[in-house]
């Protein structure tokens, strides 16, 4: 979205200098800027920057050149904020931002560029000559855009604007004198003006130093705490939440993306995104890369928090990506064939592994029990697949549903393994049933006719199984095929200790009542026409900082899937992230707004959104790494290789014989001598307490 071109002849028609910004910031996205405030670009210039950015901002340059000057309020303690407006008049123009207001004035020669402090930070500012100010329509960092109070300057000639209120800075210096006289009057040795201009700098001096952009995030971070009183990451003004890893991860995103772009028309590597944890900040260069790798699960507002607590509450052995996968399940199927957003339904299939004995059960329990208590068990379907025809026949009298499959692992096995023809026609509807959740499922032709027919079905799948279920259940040839591209995948903790749950609880009324009133709730009615039926849906709208949010994600995943290898195992599920992101991003839109008859979809649901996926895609590339297989072989090296992880020391030939009984000696001692070969294993000498040993050890 290039705003300058868009608007950039409005202002300078009105006799203002105004010059690019960079798209979702208040960095300026040319050089030398500074010469815009005495003097007004040339028409050249002008046509040069309307056709040099793809996105931008647009900005005007204050004092002399466009003969005006701007007040800045950047302060919201109410009482501050009170004295201040009793003392600054208004004016025909004011531009609101994400925190305080901009008021502009006539420039006469002699006024520059001032501010008013208190406790070292600064509340309020005159902008004069040497100064710009990013003016809407452009986009604030945080997502939002910048709006005009009344009518926009590019109706007012600078002439025409009120004077300037000369006795302005003295009064209200005065003014907070009086009021605070116990203030400090120093200021800190820190920047408390121009944050991003600071980390965008910094941000820019980084992506070109480091190659790990976790680092980089977590730099950003520290350096916003030792520069600014009041750190932008943690500030909810500019971003609506105090997360600074969030914050820095979407204030880094917007940088990366430019530089990435000119990486990739160079056929250069291309940075990914992972969002570091949080408490990652302050911590070592060796600890940030160590402990930062692993993206976080985003914390969900709404319905979707209050379940995920309570099934958090009531399980014996916490796992909270499970419950957190439960939950989404839970609204998915609740706001089926209700809902749809950018062409998608919100519509799941999910699978939580861990080992036996983890924590699985419990939020497919619990799930059960909150649709019985909501008197929504209609919604239960299978905990099985007994046929394909079983799968379909009952889609025309329940086309919404939730099937909870436990132990999932010998299901998968028979429909991505196939055997059966049955068993391999399941993968194929499983994955059309995913697909056609906004059109038609066309069912099968029988001799009595046509069985199975549903318009728009939603059917969600909440799956567990064990980390050997999986990979005895899902091949390489699996995923290639597209099914469990379709699936989001959380990994619990095996080494989570049990507690006691002393007094079990159910879910309290009020949420009871939210989650009965998404089930009773009734769809707009809307043009879409399906087989000659008239479609009730409500189609979420967005603001605009949501599908700026959007369009960089797109942007992002479409280019993940460009740049992978054509035989890449993940390019199924590559393929589906921004499909995957939009569902999430919808569901918690409607956590949100439970009540909402029509639901917005705004920064916050699309961050919850991207955070997930990020999460998932982080943890998918490890399941495939250790979890499946094109053939016995792999697996069987994989399991050696887990055996041996678990000693420090290393086993000897004996020990590890003990230990992979599935294994044929002849197998054993091809798949250590392959492992030998490729370097991942070696053969030590161990001594202990005098005794020598020779033993296999994890290279």
């Amino acid at each position: 979205m290039n705003l300058y071109k868009q608007y950039a002849r409005e202002f300078t028609d009105a006799g203002y200098s105004v010059i690019p910004d960079k798209f979702m910031s208040k960095q300026p996205a040319i050089k030398g800027w500074t010469n815009y405030c005495n003097n007004k670009p040339t028409e050249q210039e002008i046509e040069n920057w309307c056709n040099s950015f793809d996105t931008s901002n647009v900005a005007v340059c204050l004092g002399e050149a466009s003969g005006i000057v701007a007040i800045d309020l950047d302060c919201i303690d109410p009482e501050i904020v009170s004295i201040i407006e009793r003392i600054v008049p208004p004016t025909k123009i004011e531009k609101i931002g994400n925190k305080g207001w901009t008021r502009f004035f006539k420039y006469t020669k002699g006024i520059e560029t001032d501010n008013v402090k208190h406790n070292g930070n600064i509340i309020l500012e005159v902008l004069s000559t040497g100064k710009k100010t990013t003016i809407p329509p452009s986009v604030h960092p945080s997502g939002n855009s910048y709006t005009w109070k009344g009518e926009s300057l590019a109706s007012v000639k600078p002439e025409d604007l009120d004077a300037f209120p000369i006795y302005l800075i003295p009064m209200l210096k005065q003014k907070i004198k009086e009021h605070y006289p116990d203030a400090e009057e120093v200021s800190y040795n820190k920047i408390v003006q121009g944050r991003n201009d600071a980390l965008s700098k910094e941000c820019a001096k980084l992506v070109k130093e480091e190659n790990d952009p976790i680092l980089i995030i977590s730099k950003l971070i520290n350096f916003d705490k030792d520069n600014h009183d009041n750190p932008l990451f943690t500030d909810v003004d500019e971003f609506g939440n105090d997360h600074a890893a969030t914050n820095a991860g979407l204030f880094f995103f917007n940088h990366l993306r430019s530089y990435n772009n000119k990486r990739f028309n160079a056929n250069q590597t291309y940075e990914d995104i992972i969002l570091p944890t949080e408490g990652s900040e302050g911590k070592s260069k060796s600890e940030a890369s160590e402990n930062s790798n692993t993206p976080e699960l985003p914390k969900p507002e709404g319905v979707l928090a209050a379940i995920m607590n309570y099934i958090l509450q009531n399980s014996y052995i916490e796992q909270p990506a499970f419950c957190f996968s439960a939950a989404l399940s839970l609204l998915a199927t609740l706001s089926g064939r209700k809902f749809e957003f950018e062409g998608v339904a919100p519509n799941l299939y999910l699978l939580n592994v861990a080992p036996s004995g983890s924590g699985k059960n419990a939020p497919q329990e619990k799930i059960k029990e909150v649709l019985i208590d909501a008197k929504c068990d209609y919604l239960l379907g299978s905990g099985d697949y007994v046929s394909d025809a079983s799968l379909m026949d009952g889609l025309p009298e329940s086309p919404v549903r939730l099937d909870i499959i436990d132990e999932a692992g010998g299901m998968l096995k028979s429909v991505t393994r196939g055997g059966a023809t049955y068993n391999a026609k399941m993968a194929d509807i499983l994955a059309e049933l995913y697909t056609t959740s906004t059109s038609i499922f066309l069912g099968r032709q029988t001799s009595e006719g046509n069985k199975g027919r549903a318009l728009r079905p939603n059917v969600n799948l909440l799956c567990s199984t064990t980390p050997t279920g999986l990979s005895e259940g899902v091949t390489v040839s699996a995923i290639e095929k597209g099914l469990m591209g379709r699936f989001l995948i959380f990994i619990g903790d095996g080494n989570k200790k049990a507690r006691r749950v002393e007094q079990p609880t159910r879910l309290d009324h009020s949420v009871l009542g939210q989650l009965q009133s998404l089930a009773a709730y009734q769809p707009d009615k809307s043009d879409k026409v399906i087989a000659g039926h008239v479609q009730d849906v409500t189609i979420l709208e967005k603001t605009d900082s949501a599908n700026q949010m959007l369009q960089q994600a797109f942007e992002y995943f479409d280019n993940l899937r460009i740049k992978s290898d054509g035989e890449d195992v993940l390019l199924p599920i590559i393929s589906r992230l921004y499909q995957q992101m939009l569902k999430v991003t919808m569901l918690h839109a409607i956590s949100r707004q439970i009540y909402s008859q029509n639901p917005i979809v705004d920064h916050n649901d699309v961050t919850f959104g991207y955070q997930t996926i990020q999460y998932f895609y982080h943890h998918m590339q490890d399941i495939i790494n250790k979890c499946v297989f094109s053939n016995k072989n792999e697996q069987h090296l994989q399991k050696v290789l887990s055996v041996l992880e678990k000693s420090e020391e290393g086993l000897t030939k004996k020990q590890l014989s003990n230990r992979t009984r599935f294994l044929k000696k002849k197998e054993r001692n091809e798949l250590l001598e392959d492992l030998l070969e490729a370097g991942q294993i070696e053969y030590v000498t161990l001594k202990k307490e005098g005794k020598v040993s020779y033993v296999y050890r994890r290279v």
